[in-house]
């Protein structure tokens, strides 16, 4: 039996050098606006001063989870993965947060398939987690952990999942996940998410997984299929996220240079823009006009090289345009 997962990506979570300055781009920039700022105070309360720190920006409608970890950061006698990742890879995305229906369940699978445990914990050690009032709490939170799973080398990115505490999703405000409305009017508006383009070594390997993993319900069938020279690509939904899975074919080109370098992960992150002029206009030094990993310059986008900062490049692809109803 594989996983469900429910209610949509409730976050995109990264690993960030230098929080003030990544939100100060997100915001000025790419026109994100904070969201779910109580759930953001009440994890970063767990932690003492100067251990961590974190945010939540909302950005092109779905919810970034942004991480600035220390060496000295620690849950539950574990070194802190983020902090981990930082050190080894630099700035960059480290998972997808998900509820799930049977969080046993989804723990015994993905443990069967070489995923490593890197943080458990009750799912009510975050009180806005567990406490959703009188009338709309699950009982039993304190036995129902939440996990962060190590599956990057079975899909590309790790996993945070716990059960929902809530009886009914419509009924709760601590969390709004991608593309949920309504959801709070916070930015610009200017962006909404396309997709997150991951590279992989094994892109049937991959494949495979995500089938193995994921109910039919949770993801779609590959589509978009797309092979070159320099790689090979498919797109899917997982859980309400489009993600590009890319493989490279050569040792030559970005894509395969980058995959070395950084490993099985998240490369960049595609957005459509009413005004692509506003976000490209305010930061031209780090703009790559003609953006494919494939190489294909009549499907490119414009690359804001952004990495170091953001730990993910920022595409943005087409230009949407305004409804007049």
């Amino acid at each position: 039996m594989s996983i469900t997962l429910l209610h949509g990506c409730c976050q995109i979570e990264t690993t960030a050098r230098d929080l003030a300055a990544l939100r100060r781009f997100m915001i000025a920039v790419l026109g994100a606006g904070p969201i779910e700022q109580e759930l953001a105070k009440q994890i970063r309360d767990l932690f003492p001063a100067g251990q961590y720190d974190l945010d939540h920006l909302d950005c092109g409608e779905a919810v970034f989870q942004i991480n600035q970890p220390s060496a000295a950061m620690s849950y539950g006698g574990r070194k802190s993965i983020h902090w981990d990742y930082l050190d080894r890879l630099g700035p960059c995305v480290t998972n997808l947060n998900f509820f799930v229906d049977d969080q046993a369940h989804a723990r015994a699978l993905l443990e069967s398939m070489g995923a490593e445990i890197h943080i458990e914990g009750p799912s009510s050690a975050v009180r806005a987690l567990g406490d959703y009032g009188p009338d709309n709490t699950r009982a039993g939170a304190g036995e129902r952990p939440f996990l962060f799973m190590g599956s990057r080398h079975l899909i590309g990115l790790d996993l945070e999942i716990m059960e929902p505490n809530f009886l009914h999703f419509t009924r709760q405000t601590v969390q709004y996940p991608a593309f949920v409305q309504p959801r709070p009017q916070t930015g610009d508006g200017n962006l909404l998410l396309q997709r997150l383009i991951i590279g992989v070594n094994d892109i049937e390997a991959v494949h495979d997984n995500l089938i193995t993993l994921f109910a039919p319900a949770s993801r779609s069938r590959p589509y978009a299929v797309r092979r070159s020279k320099l790689g090979t690509s498919f797109r899917i939904h997982l859980g309400g996220i489009e993600i590009e899975y890319c493989q490279p074919l050569t040792g030559r080109g970005e894509l395969a240079e980058t995959v070395a370098r950084y490993g099985e992960g998240v490369i960049a992150i595609a957005f459509a823009a009413y005004d692509r002029e506003r976000v490209t206009s305010q930061c031209a030094d780090r703009v790559d006009m003609n953006f494919d990993l494939l190489g294909y310059e009549q499907e490119s986008g414009q690359r804001i090289k952004c990495r170091d900062l953001l730990g993910f490049d920022v595409v943005i692809e087409r230009r949407i345009e305004r409804s007049s109803i």
